[in-house]
Formats: C-alpha cells, sequence, structure tokens
C-alpha cells in the first residue's frame, strides 16, 4: 500500500486509536512482510507514530497514554501517584503513569512516555471505575496501593 491508501485506511478506521500489527494484517488484508515495510516507511516519516513493539497509534485519533496503558498491559488500573494526582489530591504530576495489575511487574516505554505496572494479589485488585476507556482507581483505593506497595 502507498502512503495515500494507508492514510485513507487510518482515516476510514479512525475510531480505533490503537492498532496492533495482528488487527493491521486482518483489516489491511496486508501480509506479514509488506505490513512489516509499511509502517516501518510511514514510521520514519512521520505519517504514523509506533507506541511500542507492534502497537501503533491512528493518526487521526490519537491515544492517551492513560488509553495506551489499558490496551498494552491488561488487566490494570491506574493508581498511586497518577490516581492521586488525576483525582485533584497531588499537585505535582508524576513522571511517569502508575498502574495497578495482578500479573508481574512491568516498565514500558513508549513514544507517548513511560508506564509502569506494579503487581498486586487478585483479592487486592478491586476499587476502580472505568473512566474514558481506560480504569482509574477511587482516591481512596490508589492511597492504599501507595502504602500496600511502598512498605519498607
Amino acid at each position: 500500500m502507498k502512503t495515500n491508501d494507508w492514510l485513507a485506511f487510518f482515516r476510514k478506521n479512525s475510531d480505533i486509536k490503537i492498532f496492533h500489527t495482528n488487527h493491521l494484517k486482518v483489516l489491511s488484508g496486508a501480509n506479514e512482510k509488506t505490513l512489516g515495510i509499511g509502517l516501518s516507511r510511514l514510521t520514519k516519516r512521520k505519517v504514523i507514530q509506533r507506541i511500542c513493539r507492534n502497537y501503533y497509534a491512528n493518526p487521526f485519533n490519537q491515544p492517551t497514554l492513560y488509553e495506551i496503558s489499558a490496551q498494552i498491559h491488561q488487566p490494570n488500573y491506574i493508581s498511586l501517584e497518577s490516581a492521586l494526582n488525576l483525582h485533584g489530591i497531588l499537585s505535582q504530576i508524576p513522571q511517569l503513569l502508575t498502574c495497578v495489575t495482578t500479573n508481574l511487574p512491568y516498565k514500558l516505554k513508549t513514544t507517548f512516555g513511560i508506564i509502569e505496572y506494579r503487581q498486586v494479589q487478585k483479592n487486592f485488585f478491586f476499587g476502580f471505575l472505568k473512566k474514558n476507556g481506560y480504569y482509574l482507581a477511587e482516591a481512596e483505593k490508589a492511597f492504599l496501593d501507595y502504602i500496600y506497595l511502598n512498605q519498607s
């Protein structure tokens, strides 16, 4: 596909903010080699933005770091300093987005920012609400997560 074809494709699918290479393969009908070459060229020309390995942002509907965090490493919710800042409790803006998950801890450097996933036991995975395509800890839960995960 040529650049104009890709732009038409992304415009047509502007309701999707984040594409995985598997989705792009199915939706575009391109084979793996052609897709890889096309995405590499589009990224170098700054037509599209690579989020991280196998994930790309739609240039006609850019995702937020919060939406990226929800889609890349599931299940999770935004918590700790990040949630406390979003609730207006902390005035300092965190340098990275902190999420809580039941999976192993993970730190992801994306072109949109850094996301850190901290692990809690499954029975502590509660106290969050869905908001704009991602999950956000309630203020009290974010504070509890902060105390639990920062014990010495």
